[in-house]
């Protein structure tokens, strides 16, 4: 079984592995078989008995309302030359073809093998059509590959479907089912997404590690939570007005708290007749609309941050008293503040507080700022006091590992 995790929500979806194997030979002996001989089995033979094995599985499932199977072209070429670098193809495990199929073909994690003997083409083309496998909608491709052996037909059939690779442009697309190479363990997995998703935090069921965190922006467009921090920058303070790193962070965080009014997404929602719930806004939507919650506003803040040259991260996890939350991290020389955007208005010098003195209350899960998003395998009494140390806070790899497997 391989799994695909949405650890937001404690959400689990799987993607099903189908498996079968059946080596069928006749225990009679056809001589009239024999004195015929075999035919030539040559390219025009090949797709003869490829054409005819589709027609006879659709004849099966048509019954059952199934769609019809086709051919995958990719998968039967890889398959051909499969076969014919085996020096006795009669021979193959099944396993051995999953495992070569896989490798080679992450997106098909629906697979059905069988292999089947005969001297005669038709007796072939019938165990095929009574191959079970052939009736499950699971799969919608069929293909086949024929050799001799031994003074007989052989054919290796495959019954596949190919899920496409995870993008945020695929889920945004259609959605559905999608197969993913974690960037950390490189273990392949499948995971289930749809265009109705709304914040998700996506983590691999191997390793267990998040490798993507996905919001819905005020358009329904599913977006990667980098892209919400825009680049965006409020009119900075006057010269002469505020000197030092401190007092302009206050200044900014000032600014922000001022404009901004916090407003739930559903309260928002009824306001403009929308049906959106859970949304996330980009920094220049929040300060335009001068509202917005613990999520827009932390973004706003942080992009706010990151403009004026500051180290800034949103930290998405708990607050012990409010429960999930989003609040910002920022960076001044050797010391890291944590500043609220929704809990309070008046900002006064004593709330810029360093963040281990309120780790107690808060404990970020991920954090994110324009480029990368960041991940922690450290226990909590270490990475709730430090939020930009490297060896607590890991990127999430950009760049696939070598050596990739597949389960």
């Amino acid at each position: 079984m391989v799994r695909g995790l949405l650890s937001f929500g404690g959400v689990m979806l799987a993607a099903g592995l189908v498996l079968s194997a059946g080596l069928q030979a006749s225990g009679r002996v056809d001589l009239i078989g024999i004195l015929r001989g075999l035919p030539e089995v040559d390219a025009a033979f090949q797709r003869g008995f490829r054409s005819d094995a589709m027609g006879r599985i659709n004849r099966v499932r048509q019954p059952g309302g199934m769609g019809e199977v086709r051919g995958d072209e990719a998968l039967q070429g890889f398959l051909e030359s499969f076969v014919a670098d085996q020096a006795k193809p009669q021979d193959l495990e099944l396993e051995a073809v999953f495992d070569a199929l896989q490798n080679r073909f992450p997106g098909a994690q629906y697979l059905a093998a069988n292999l089947v003997t005969s001297r005669d083409r038709e007796e072939l083309l019938g165990k095929l059509a009574g191959w079970t496998a052939v009736a499950n909608p699971d799969f919608d491709a069929i293909n086949t590959t024929v050799f001799r052996a031994n003074g007989r037909l052989g054919a290796l059939a495959v019954m596949s479907r190919r899920i496409p690779e995870f993008s945020v442009e695929a889920v945004n697309e259609k959605g559905g089912r999608f197969h993913n190479r974690c960037p950390h363990c490189g273990v392949i997995h499948a995971l289930e997404l749809d265009r109705d998703s709304r914040t998700l935090i996506l983590s691999c069921p191997h390793c267990d590690l998040p490798f993507e965190v996905l919001a819905v922006d005020t358009k329904g467009r599913i977006r990667r939570a980098t892209e919400f921090l825009e680049g965006f920058a409020v009119p900075s303070p006057q010269p002469g007005k505020v000197s030092g790193a401190e007092e302009t962070i206050l200044s900014l965080w000032r600014t922000v708290a001022d404009r901004c009014e916090y407003e739930l997404d559903q309260d928002r929602a009824k306001d403009s007749g929308g049906g959106e719930r859970e949304v996330w806004k980009m920094s220049s939507e929040t300060w335009a609309e001068a509202s917005g919650d613990c999520e827009d506003t932390s973004i706003l803040l942080a992009d706010v941050l990151i403009e004026a040259g500051y180290d800034a991260r949103v930290a998405i996890g708990w607050n012990g008293n409010i429960g999930q939350h989003a609040w910002v991290v920022v960076r001044a020389g050797e010391k890291q503040y944590l500043l609220e955007t929704t809990l309070q208005k008046a900002i006064g010098r004593e709330d810029l507080v360093e963040v281990a003195a309120v780790a107690s209350f808060y404990q970020p899960e991920q954090l994110f700022d324009r480029e990368r998003i960041y991940f922690t395998t450290a226990r909590p009494e270490r990475f709730t006091k430090d939020y930009f140390a490297k060896e607590l806070w890991k990127a999430v790899p950009q760049s696939r590992p070598e050596g990739l497997t597949q389960r």
